[in-house]
Formats: C-alpha cells, structure tokens, sequence
C-alpha cells in the first residue's frame, strides 16, 4: 500500500501538479479519438448527471469530466459508451472483440482482454507512488500476478454502527481493534427488544444477502482468519482447492451465528435495504461506499447516530494486524488491441490524479485512488474519514480481491458460484455449515476434475 496519506494537502497536490508529463511520447497536435466502453460509475451518472431520488444528493455526469480533460488536450476526442451493469461482463467482451475499444470501463477482471500494466507503471515511478493500489490479477502463469488496470475509485468495506441502538442495550462502541468474536457477541448481545424503545431490533445486517455479492462476508471472514484454500500452480489444472478444513468450519459456523443476528427479510433476501436511513433497526452493517453512505445519512439528519469503523482486524498470517475488507472499486484498463495505448495510459493518469478530475470522481459519491482525494475525503467526512482511511493505510501492497489465496473469480469461476450457492442456502437456514462447505466441496471437485 502506498503510503501517501502521510503527505500533507500540499504536497499532494504538488504531486497532482507534477503528473503533468508523461514516461511516452504524445503529439499533442495528433488527432486522436479515445473510445471508451464499459460501466463503472459513467453508467451510473449518464453523461449528463443524475439527483438521487431519496437522498436528493446530486452527481455531475462524466460530460464534466471530459470537458476537463478536452482543456487539457483539445485536440484527443473522448467518446464514452456505456452498457448496463445486467450483462456488463458480455457486453464488454462483445465490444471489444468487435474493434475499436481503448479504454475498457470496470474491465480490469477481464484480463484476457487487457494489456499489462506493469511496464507502464515502472517507466512512470512518481505517478505509481501517488496511488493507492492497482488491480493485480494471475493471468497466463497463475504463481504471477499482472497489472490488468487502475483504480479511480476505491471502496474498502467498513461497518456503520448504530450507536443509539448499542447504547440503549448498555454495549460500547468498538474501536478499530476488535475481532470478529467481538462484533459476535455485539450483535448476539443487540438482537431482541430495545430496552429503551420496545422495539425489535437486529445485531447485524450481512451484507449483500439478495444479490451474488453475499460471497463478501466469507472473504472477509477467510481473510481474517487465513483460511486459504487456493494453492496456485502455473494453470489451474496445476492448482487446489480445499475448503474441507477447520479454518472454514469456523467461518462458516461464524456467518450462521450472524445470520441468526440479520431480520428476516435480511436472511431469505428480500427488499434489502443497503444504504443508511432513519428507520434503522441494525446495530451493525457493512458495505463499500463509505462517501456515498455517509452523504445519505447527512441529508437524511442521521449521520450523528453512526460511527463509521473498520470491519475487525485480520488475527491470522501474513496481513495479521490489518483490517478485514471487501476493496471495492472502480477501474479502468488499457483494451490490448487498442490503437491509442500511450493516450489511454495518460487519460487514465488524468482521471486518477488530475485535481478537477479528483474532486468529479468524489461528487460522484466515490473515494479517489490518490493522496489529494484522501484530503478531500477528510474534508468532506471529518472523523468519520477515518475508518475507510486506516483500512486504505494498512491495506497489503498488492491487494486484490479477485484473484488471492482466499477467493478467486477470475481464474475459478465457478469457485465464486458455488459459493454463493452454500452461502443463501446456510444464511437461510436450509443447511448447516457442515453440509454447507461439503456441498461447496464436492462442486469444487468436479470441477477440477473436469479441467484436468
């Protein structure tokens, strides 16, 4: 992780300044038209910008931040098209097996798609030290990792506490050292009737539980307590997989405890609501989208009923001390067919380190992959900055969430299928952990077997 939230506001925006040249030749009087294609958050926003219905919070469109860059370089036209999150995966693939893609929008997980990044970043040293992270993905030799793309915004998971509800049932706020045991007996201690208001309340909300995405509280959990069942070979027919051990019997025993802690409509995944509001019956949830969250709370009138803290600390192997998290994002990556690949290189660098591309890129609700955007986020959140801000500092140099030790959707697609399987039907209470991690097992198994 780099460590440039220790800069001062100053310095970094010297750094944003000095990100002016670039480590390739560009004629700057070359007609050029950089096409663009994906999702992320220009499908979000529209071109034109979009006011959110119940928070009434407003989003510039990504027609603002191409007027920015034309300022810049008036003469590299900058054509957008978007697809639906629905079928963003094919859609991707079709555009760009079709021709003419430079930039591909959140494409970085397809890597087979992508041109490595690597070398890019090595001849431009100061901008790769300006950044947080980038999107390292195993591709070709699975023991390697590549570069596959580079985050504009970046959403660590972190968990928003209810604090009126822990004090009404005589809990403490947690601090940033707690363990997942803590936050279990938090919420097994928080579930029942508020002994103030006499009302129902629930100790957690696991996240995600009615879409594909309920796969995030396994990894945080596996993360935590290094349970790590991928063993990468140089293909994944040289590779294993083995869920069957302690480690994830405990994880999975510790997702139904906090299963029997979630509503019910939480638990079967249905008219889930994700974002914070003044109805709020859970003393803890968690999500990505801590800006975004916290301006929903700010226009709502409930921010001061929320302390925003990092998920537990990882107790196990080489990240122990670090906090769990889901890292989140938004990317974007060089398409290797593309024509135009130094020009696309020096739009992603704009996007990402740019002051007015910076400050568009958090209007639109998300946190910037750079210095400048973490003081902006600062001065936008106050204290509550600081929760996403310790995860992003003690954050593993080359942290990736899709492709690592404990979860991999990109090379084992099925991995990540099979899990959110188990997953509904355990939170659902339909089967037991046990039955859970066998049923997952045995997939897995015919899985390998069929590859190799």
């Amino acid at each position: 992780m780099k460590k440039v939230l220790a800069l001062t506001l100053t310095l970094a925006m010297l750094f944003v300044m000095c990100i002016g040249g670039s480590a390739f030749a560009l004629d700057e009087n070359e007609k050029v038209t950089l096409h663009l294609y994906g999702t992320a958050n220009f499908v979000d926003v529209g071109p034109d910008g979009v006011t959110d219905l119940v928070s009434g919070v407003e989003m510039p469109g990504y027609n603002e931040l191409i007027s920015y860059w034309n300022e810049l370089h008036p003469n590299v036209e900058v054509v957008v098209e978007t697809c639906p999150w629905d079928s963003w995966l094919t859609s991707i693939q079709t555009a760009v097996l079709s021709g003419g893609v430079d930039i591909i929008l959140h494409g970085a997980t397809l890597t087979e798609l992508c041109e490595p990044l690597d070398d890019y970043l090595a001849a431009d040293p100061e901008y790769a030290d300006t950044i947080f992270a980038t999107e390292n993905k195993r591709f070709g030799e699975l023991d390697k990792t590549m570069v596959a793309g580079i985050q504009y915004v970046i959403e660590p998971s972190i968990a928003y506490i209810d604090t009126d509800i822990l004090e009404h049932y005589g809990v403490e706020v947690p601090d940033a050292s707690w363990t997942w045991d803590d936050l279990i007996a938090i919420a097994e201690k928080c579930t029942g009737t508020d002994p103030v208001t006499g009302k129902q309340t629930y100790g957690v909300q696991l996240c995600y539980t009615h879409t594909q995405n309920i796969f995030q509280n396994y990894y945080q959990l596996a993360m935590a307590y290094g349970a790590a069942p991928i063993t990468y070979g140089k293909t994944a027919a040289e590779s294993t997989i083995d869920v069957t051990g302690e480690k994830m019997l405990d994880i999975f025993t510790k997702i139904q405890k906090l299963a029997e802690c979630c509503a019910p409509n939480v638990r079967e995944g249905v008219n889930v609501n994700m974002d914070l509001n003044a109805e709020n019956d859970t003393a803890i949830r968690w999500r990505t989208l801590a800006y975004d969250q916290y301006r929903k709370a700010v226009a709502a009138g409930i921010d001061d009923h929320f302390a925003f803290i990092p998920l537990p600390v990882i107790e196990e192997g080489d990240a122990a001390g670090a906090q769990s998290t889901y890292f989140g994002s938004y990317n974007m990556a060089i398409c290797n067919t593309s024509e135009h690949k130094d020009w696309a290189w020096e739009f992603i660098k704009f996007v990402t380190t740019n002051e007015k591309a910076v400050e568009w890129t958090l209007a639109t609700g998300g946190i910037p992959n750079c210095g400048y955007g973490m003081e902006l986020l600062k001065e936008k959140m106050g204290d509550k900055a600081n929760g996403p801000i310790q995860v992003l500092e003690t954050l593993p140099d080359g942290f990736c969430n899709t492709t690592n030790v404990w979860y991999d959707n990109v090379n084992f697609g099925t991995f990540s299928t099979y899990l959110v399987t188990v997953l509904k039907d355990l939170v659902y209470g339909n089967i037991t952990p046990e039955e859970a991690i066998a049923n997952w097992q045995a997939n897995i198994d015919d899985y390998m077997a069929s590859i190799k």
